[in-house]
């Protein structure tokens, strides 16, 4: 799946799921997938049966009656298109909404399939009204338009503030009238926004639209007093700002049913008064005895090639692991063919490539899919053949490309990696190279800017537990250059030593670019260092196949010619 110039374009949908989360009834057979009544997805909604349905997007359950026959689920016609216009916009009274407030969010009231709705409209990153939710008088709820690049509801009415002292303080609500109902107790004077989805949509949007929100001293979470919105705001803290997030602990169910029981003061004190969560990490030893016996976290996956795969023991989540090499010596084919064993093993894989198109990385992906270099010459390969090596490889959503060339903001990047960790559920991010992200900062010189970028890059890894592979160039040695074979070295690493230090792996790749043929072909793979195991110096020496594209293990090498 493709993800777009900026942070929020990369919302996108993952493969289906086909079984129900644990604690589900175990269906017999899946039947088919439905609409969702409750957030309105084209087919989110998984029915078994045994008559139950689940929601994979907002999880939703439909369970049978007892001592009922199973009736089949209507499915719902899809969303209209264009969006519906609004009839009026007035107070909600047995919500306790004013006219000024409803006029404040413009939540109106509008005509649909014959009767009357309530209706919330959303904006697209470029502040543009995209999509609607929409609530009838039953409480159920469904979308019209794209919403597939949506902001947090009501964002887009304090953009003015940022940046000019004035808004320091935000409030995020699971919904839109649990929105307007906190911005009203506060004289609609202070940023409020919604979830597009309730509690469990929280990681994904605060992820999605978490560079608006780090610009505000205080986040604060007042998300219902029920089970489902506990979990979702404690899991939303890990991805928040630290020191700036809070839990606002309602003494009902929700924002709104304050409101309506005349303790608007309450509220606004209790809004005021959440303290942000700051965790300093401190823990007393005598209580960590579980912690040490927690069996250790496995390789999430083999690497490719043998001898790598021996002395690193595998690929881990929860590391950073840099390669490095001279120029030209086949960095970007190694990522290449990592990336397209990580996809064939399961794993999501994000794949941020700044010195090559979208284009050019897919040709690589689908070339090691089909063994033919089509990046070379399409021709080798049929329109049919490559269809279908798409499809092997990318159907599944699974891979997740960024669409950008040349330096970038390094706090930009940060925030896509956190997107793809928390919003995507990536278990790696591959970022080819460092080099480019810091070419175009000029308040720092590249040393630093590289120091500051690795910095928070493991602290990315720390936080999220996603694998990043970090692909960084080496500076030129005395004597003979790397494109002649000079061997690897922690020295070499370009312009920090942070490289070195904040890795948990690091490993050379050597060519001679300038020898014989067969040597052109080689490229030798060298440990630089290895905190798991401490294994280190040269592994896989690896044979450049010109007829399939392909990097691999001589066959000389299985069987010890």
């Amino acid at each position: 799946m493709l993800i777009g110039n900026g942070l929020n374009a990369m919302v996108s949908h993952g493969a289906k799921a086909t079984s129900p989360p644990p604690g589900s009834p175990m269906p017999s057979k899946l039947l088919r997938h439905d609409p969702c009544p409750a957030c309105g997805s084209k087919d989110n909604l998984a029915v078994y049966d045994d008559g139950h349905s689940h929601c994979f997007g907002c999880g939703h359950q439909i369970q049978p009656a007892k001592d009922k026959p199973v009736q089949p689920i209507q499915p719902l016609p899809p969303p209209l298109s264009p969006l519906i216009e609004f009839t009026s916009i007035k107070g909600l009274a047995k919500r306790g909404i004013t006219e000024t407030t409803a006029k404040h969010f413009g939540y109106g009231i509008a005509q649909h399939r014959g009767q009357s709705v309530q209706v919330a409209e959303y904006r697209n990153q470029q502040g543009n009204v995209c999509a609607q939710h929409i609530r009838d008088k039953d409480k159920r709820f469904q979308w019209l338009g794209d919403t597939s690049n949506i902001q947090l509801w009501g964002q887009h009415l304090w953009r003015q503030g940022i940046g000019g002292g004035a808004q320091l303080f935000v409030v995020i609500t699971e919904g839109e009238i649990d929105a307007m109902s906190v911005s009203q107790v506060q004289g609609n004077k202070f940023p409020v926004v919604s979830l597009p989805n309730g509690a469990q949509s929280a990681k994904k949007y605060l992820a999605a639209n978490q560079q608006w929100l780090s610009q505000f001293n205080r986040i604060v979470l007042c998300f219902d007093s029920d089970e489902p919105g506990t979990k979702a705001a404690t899991d939303a803290l890990t991805i928040l700002p630290l020191g700036k997030a809070a839990i606002c602990h309602l003494p009902r169910k929700d924002a709104n049913e304050m409101l309506v029981n005349g303790e608007g003061d309450l509220l606004r004190d209790l809004l005021w008064k959440a303290t942000p969560s700051r965790p300093d990490g401190i823990v007393n030893a005598s209580e960590m005895w579980e912690e040490l016996i927690k069996p250790q976290a496995g390789a999430a996956c083999a690497y490719p090639w043998p001898d790598l795969n021996r002395m690193t023991r595998g690929f881990r989540k929860g590391e950073m692991v840099t390669l490095c090499a001279g120029s030209g010596i086949g960095k970007s084919s190694i990522c290449r063919e990592w990336a397209h064993h990580f996809l064939r093993n399961g794993m999501k894989v994000g794949y941020i490539a700044l010195e090559e198109s979208i284009k050019r990385t897919m040709q690589g992906l689908v070339g090691i899919e089909l063994n033919k270099p089509i990046h070379l010459d399409p021709t080798l390969a049929t329109k049919e053949e490559m269809r279908d090596s798409f499809d092997n490889l990318f159907g599944s959503g699974r891979c997740y490309l960024y669409d950008h060339f040349g330096s970038m903001d390094p706090e930009h990047l940060i925030n896509k990696i956190r997107y793809l960790a928390d919003g995507e559920g990536a278990d790696v991010v591959i970022l080819d190279h460092l080099t480019i992200v810091v070419s175009g900062l000029t308040e720092l010189d590249e040393r630093r800017a590289i120091d500051v970028t690795c910095t928070r890059l493991r602290q990315v890894v720390e936080q999220s537990g996603i694998g990043i592979v970090l692909v960084s160039h080496l500076k030129r040695p005395e004597g003979r250059g790397h494109e002649e074979g000079q061997q690897t070295s922690l020295g070499h690493l370009r312009g920090s030593h942070a490289i070195a230090q904040l890795s948990d792996m690091v490993i050379g790749a050597e060519r001679n670019q300038q020898g014989e043929i067969s040597e052109r072909n080689e490229l030798q793979l060298r440990v630089l260092k290895n905190r798991f195991s401490g294994e280190t110096g040269t592994c896989d020496k690896l044979l450049y196949d010109s007829v399939t594209g392909r990097l691999t293990v001589p066959m000389s090498r299985y069987f010890g010619m």
